[in-house]
């Protein structure tokens, strides 16, 4: 057990120092140990706790370390080494979007695998070369009125006289036809004037020095994918209360809830990665991440390391990692439920008590619930969920925290695409003060008893409001990816809401 408990630790410890200097080393100044210990504080904590208390940590303490230290990680990774900005972080905030609308890990990417930078010096504009510029804003297209010069990057300020769409591509086909690859072309709204404007932001120089070694990036992939089989089957074993036992009853009796828990978010991320290739956007391959608690994975991770050209590769990242979740999630947890059994209600039931689940929480899990079990799912009963019932649930889950729309997750880019920058930021303030208040109303429903909905509204609302914008942030969405997205914001709405009471006499339940 202690051998085996060490490996574990070792090899995980070694995989994620792996992960971090292939995916951030290049874009934050935060030393890579100080990363590795956020990341490594939960397994670390839930080995120590196995070793001395023979016994695994409360799932509500598990998720409240994991999801402390994930916020602390990504505050820290939004700490950028200063050579590796675009903008001045000087720069008012009103001027380019709250100083996050030129984030470098967007705007510049870091190296490849295959490349080392040789020199991160940056190209200014010379004096002479203004008129040259000047000629790429034809009057009919964008009317240029003013230069403004900064130590990272020149503003292009006049009049949209045209389409977006076309404005964008004829001006950045000019500036690249004087200018080459010198420049990132941005094109966005000033959050203080509301008008548009272009940036020319600086390329650094790099050189390619070796051949990409993609079989290792590979490598790594398939070998976190066997750990988080491992680690799935554990939990889906123990969650059928089969934990202990010779391998093959272990393997019998977790692979199911592995398999289904891993297709789901499999299918979710690699959707991701094929998008982004798509809008050929250079990504990460989609690394599993186990965890040594249920639900025995974190799920893919897949980092954009370079930028998202404009809102509609912003909403179909976000948008088609959706809907293949829930296209996975929802038929096998229809299925999962038909093979659940009735039990009787305990009303101290939580969003985690799987073998008495009360699913009247969410509107669309009632429906689910209702579709699957039918007469059966009457009042005062809860379901004792199959694990692969428990695979598809946890995922629904996962997938609708991510539809929540706020940074880095899938909503956030969703609605940004939609509304733009500034307007999504508001919606991500008021949707967490929605989701504060259907805490309180739950909290107050279990008699003061229940907190679960109520902690993951608090730990939601840390995250921050406002995201990186993409290249060409002005053009907006088409009719039929605004409906799109209208229809799965939906989705979230009819998880997050409780049944209403009227409904439940129609209901039956």
């Amino acid at each position: 057990m202690w051998l085996s408990l060490l490996f574990i630790l070792i090899l995980s410890g070694v995989l994620t120092y792996a992960i971090l200097r292939q995916t951030v080393s290049q874009i934050t100044s935060v030393p890579l140990w100080i990363l590795w210990t956020i990341l490594m504080t939960p397994p670390l904590l839930t080995g120590a706790t196995v070793t001395w208390s023979k016994q695994i940590p409360p799932l509500p303490v598990a998720l409240l370390v994991c999801s402390i230290c994930w916020l602390l990680y990504w505050r820290l990774l939004d700490w950028r080494n200063p050579k590796h900005r675009a903008i001045d972080p000087s720069l008012p905030s009103t001027e380019i979007a709250n100083s996050q609308s030129l984030d470098l890990a967007t705007i510049v990417p870091p190296p490849e695998v295959d490349q080392v930078e040789e020199s991160a010096v940056i190209l200014p504009i010379e004096p002479e070369e203004e008129a040259t510029l000047r000629t790429c804003f034809a009057w009919n297209v964008f009317f240029l009125e003013k230069l403004e010069y900064r130590p990272q990057a020149v503003l292009c300020r006049g009049k949209l006289r045209t389409d977006a769409d076309h404005a964008y591509a004829t001006i950045k086909h000019n500036i690249e036809d004087l200018f080459g690859d010198r420049f990132f072309i941005l094109f966005q709204y000033s959050l203080s004037t509301g008008k548009p404007f272009f940036a020319l932001v600086p390329r650094p120089q790099q050189t390619q020095i070796t051949r990409s070694r993609r079989w290792l990036d590979y490598a790594l992939a398939v070998l976190l994918l066997f750990l988080t089989l491992v680690t799935t089957t554990y939990f889906g074993a123990a969650l059928a209360r089969l934990a202990k036992g010779n391998i093959g009853d272990i393997i019998n009796a977790g692979l199911p809830y592995a398999l289904s828990i891993i297709l789901i978010l499999g299918i979710r991320d690699i959707g991701r990665y094929f998008v982004a290739k798509f809008y050929r956007i250079d990504t990460t391959l989609p690394y599993f991440i186990p965890l040594p608690f249920l639900p025995g994975t974190y799920g893919c991770l897949v980092q954009m390391r370079s930028p998202i050209p404009d809102r509609k590769a912003i909403f179909d990242l976000g948008f088609v990692a959706s809907i293949l979740g829930l296209a996975i999630a929802i038929p096998l947890l229809i299925w999962g439920l038909t093979q659940s059994e009735i039990v009787s209600l305990d009303l101290k039931s939580t969003l985690f008590s799987f073998h008495a689940f009360n699913p009247r929480f969410s509107l669309l899990l009632t429906l689910l619930s209702k579709l699957a079990l039918g007469s059966q799912f009457v009042a005062e009963r809860a379901i004792n969920l199959h694990n692969v019932a428990i695979a598809a649930y946890i995922s629904l889950l996962i997938i609708t925290i991510n539809l929540m729309p706020l940074r880095r997750l899938d909503g956030g880019y969703i609605v940004h695409a939609m509304f733009g920058q500034k307007p999504s930021a508001i919606v991500s303030q008021l949707s967490k003060v929605i989701l504060v208040i259907l805490g309180i109303i739950r909290f107050r429903a279990s008699g003061f008893g229940n907190t679960d909905l109520l902690f993951l509204a608090i730990i939601i609302s840390l995250i921050p409001a406002i995201d990186e914008p993409a290249l060409n942030d002005v053009s907006e969405l088409n009719n039929w990816r605004d409906t799109l997205g209208v229809l799965i914001l939906a989705i979230l709405v009819l998880t997050l809401i409780p049944v209403p009471t009227v409904l439940m006499p129609f209901l039956g339940i």
